[in-house]
C-alpha cells in the first residue's frame, strides 16, 4: 500500500508538472477569474443563470473538485494481492491503461490542490476571484460575485 500511495504521488506530480497557468493570464483586463474548489458531496450552484452569462461574457469558470484523488485512489487498489510486488506491477498497467476521461479527472483534481495549496484555502466551499480573493462558504456563484464585485468596487459586504 505504500509503494501504491508513492506511485500515486509520483503520478500526481506528474499531472501538476503539465500544469498550465494559460486561463489565469487574460489579454483583457475586466475579466474576472473564477475557481471553485470544491468536493463532490458539496453542491455549488456554479451554473450561472442565462442573463447572468449573457450580461457578463468575462468570466474565466474552472471547477476543481478535489475529491477526485480517493476516487482515483479506490478505482487504482480495488483487488489488489496482498503481494506488494504484484501489487506493484498491477497498479503499473491499471495507470498505463486509464482512458482520457480518467486521466482528465486525475489531473484537474491535481491541479485544484495545487491550487488549493497556493491559495492557502483550508476549507470547501471555496471560490477564488482573479487569484486573490477567496470566499469561503457559499455554494452560490452569483451571489458570491456578486459580494466580490462590491468589495473590489471598494463598497460594504
Amino acid at each position: 500500500m505504500i509503494r501504491l500511495r508513492f506511485l500515486f504521488i509520483v503520478f500526481m506530480l506528474a499531472a501538476v508538472i503539465g500544469f498550465n497557468r494559460a486561463h489565469a493570464a487574460s489579454a483583457n483586463q475586466q475579466a474576472v477569474s473564477v475557481e471553485l474548489l470544491t468536493t463532490a458531496d458539496r453542491y455549488l450552484q456554479w451554473e450561472l443563470e442565462a442573463e447572468t452569462k449573457a450580461a457578463d461574457q468575462n468570466i474565466d469558470l474552472q471547477v476543481y473538485k478535489l475529491d477526485g484523488i480517493q476516487q482515483f485512489e479506490t478505482q487504482l487498489s480495488s483487488n489488489l494481492p496482498s503481494d506488494p510486488d504484484l501489487s506493484k506491477q498491477i497498479a503499473m498497467q491499471r495507470i498505463q491503461q486509464l482512458d482520457e476521461q480518467t486521466m482528465a479527472t486525475v489531473q484537474n483534481t491535481a491541479m485544484g490542490l495545487a491550487k488549493a495549496m497556493q491559495y492557502g484555502v483550508d476549507r470547501y466551499p471555496a471560490i477564488v476571484f482573479d487569484g486573490e480573493v477567496v470566499v469561503y462558504g457559499m455554494t452560490d456563484l452569483s451571489s458570491a460575485l456578486n459580494h466580490y464585485r462590491t468589495w473590489r468596487a471598494g463598497g460594504r459586504l
